[in-house]
C-alpha cells in the first residue's frame, strides 16, 4: 500500500498536480510531522464525531456535523433504532451562526447514521449560505438519504459521490478517501446496517438512516498538516498503512469487539504526533454542559494516553473551542 501511494504521488506530481505530504510536489513542501506550518489551520470539535477544519482563518471543511443531539437511547441504555428522529433546528442554527467560520467548502460524511448525517440537510439548505458553493463528499447511500430528507436538489446535484480510494485535489489542499469499517457492538453486530440504491421514503426513525459504506478521510493542507478523520472506532488496516498523518482524530466509542483497535491504528499510521479523541461524548447532552459527558471524555482521553507511545501528544479539547495546530504540538 505504501509503495502504491508513493508511485501515485509521483505520477500526479509529474503531471503538475500539487500534492501535500511526502513525495515530489509543485506546491511549497509540506513541513515535517508536527510542524511548524506556514498555513494556519484550526480544528473545532462539534461534538460526537463532528469537526470543522479552518484554513487561513476563513476557509473551512466540515466533517460529520451532528448538532441536534436528539434522544437516541432506549430503556437499556443502548441505541434504539425505533426512536423517532427529533432534529433540533435551533441548536444547528446556533452553532452555524455563532461558531462556524462560515459556509464550508466541503462537508465530508463518513457514513449514513443519524449522528453523522441527520443535520447535513439543514446546513446545506441554510439561506445565509445559498450563494456559497458547498460540496458534500459521501457514498451513494448518503446521497439518497440527503434527497429523502429534503436537501435542496442543487446541493444534491453537487455531491461528490465516492467509493473509497479517491484522491481529490482542491485549491490549497487534498482529500484522500479510504474504505473503512463501522464500530462493532459487543456481539460483533452493528447499528442500522444497510444500503440505499434509490431515495427511500422520508426517514422517520433513527434506524431509517442506515450505514451505507463507511469512509475515513485524510485532509492534507499545502504547507500545513495532514489530518486523519474517522467516524467510527474501526478501520481497514491495509487502507491506512503508511499514510503518516500529523493529527489523528481517533474515535473512542465502544470498540471492545475490535482486536487491539488503538494499537493497530497507531502502528498503521506510524504514531501521529498529535492524537485527539473523538466520538467519545454521551451523544445527547447539550454541548459542554453535562458532567456525564465530561466524565466519558476524560476516560477516553486517559485510555488513549495509556496506549499512545512516547512522542505522541494526546489533546482533548472542549466542544466548539478552536485548537490552533500551529501551537498544539508544543
Amino acid at each position: 500500500m505504501a509503495e502504491r501511494r508513493t508511485v501515485l504521488k509521483g505520477v500526479l506530481a509529474a503531471s503538475g498536480a500539487a500534492i501535500a505530504g511526502t513525495g515530489t510536489s509543485t506546491a511549497a513542501p509540506t513541513p515535517g510531522r508536527g510542524g511548524p506550518y506556514s498555513t494556519p489551520v484550526e480544528l473545532r470539535w462539534l461534538g460526537v464525531a463532528g469537526w470543522e477544519i479552518v484554513i487561513d482563518g476563513d476557509r473551512s471543511i466540515v466533517f460529520d456535523p451532528y448538532l441536534s443531539r436528539m434522544p437516541c437511547l432506549g430503556p437499556t441504555g443502548r441505541l434504539d433504532p425505533g426512536l423517532p428522529l427529533r432534529n433540533d433546528p435551533a441548536a444547528v442554527e446556533r452553532v452555524a451562526a455563532h461558531h462556524l467560520a462560515g459556509a464550508p467548502e466541503l462537508i465530508l460524511v463518513s457514513h449514513g447514521h443519524f449522528d453523522h448525517v441527520a443535520d447535513v440537510p439543514q446546513l446545506l439548505g441554510r439561506p445565509e449560505w445559498r450563494r456559497s458553493r458547498i460540496r458534500t463528499v459521501c457514498d451513494e447511500t448518503v446521497r439518497h438519504l440527503l434527497t429523502a430528507m429534503g436537501t435542496p436538489p442543487a446541493r444534491v446535484a453537487d455531491v461528490i459521490q465516492v467509493k473509497g480510494g479517491e484522491y481529490l485535489q482542491f485549491d490549497g489542499y487534498t482529500v484522500e478517501v479510504f474504505r473503512s469499517l463501522h464500530s462493532q457492538l459487543a456481539d460483533h453486530g452493528s447499528f442500522a446496517p444497510g444500503r440505499r440504491a434509490a431515495p427511500p421514503r422520508r426517514p422517520a426513525v433513527l434506524g431509517d438512516l442506515v450505514e451505507g459504506d463507511t469512509f475515513a478521510y485524510q485532509v492534507s493542507v499545502d504547507s500545513g498538516p495532514r489530518i486523519l478523520l474517522m467516524g467510527a472506532s474501526n478501520f481497514v488496516e491495509r487502507e491506512l498503512s503508511g499514510i503518516r498523518p500529523d493529527v489523528a482524530l481517533v474515535p473512542m466509542s465502544s470498540h471492545g469487539a475490535v482486536h487491539r483497535y488503538v494499537e493497530r491504528l497507531l502502528r498503521a499510521t506510524e504514531n501521529p504526533p498529535l492524537l485527539i479523541p473523538t466520538h467519545h461524548d454521551d451523544l445527547v447532552a447539550p454541548l459542554g454542559t453535562a458532567v456525564t459527558a465530561h466524565a466519558e471524555r476524560t476516560s477516553a482521553a486517559q485510555q488513549l494516553s495509556r496506549l499512545a507511545p512516547s512522542g505522541c501528544r494526546v489533546l482533548d479539547p472542549g466542544p466548539l473551542r478552536p485548537v490552533d495546530l500551529g501551537t498544539a504540538f508544543a
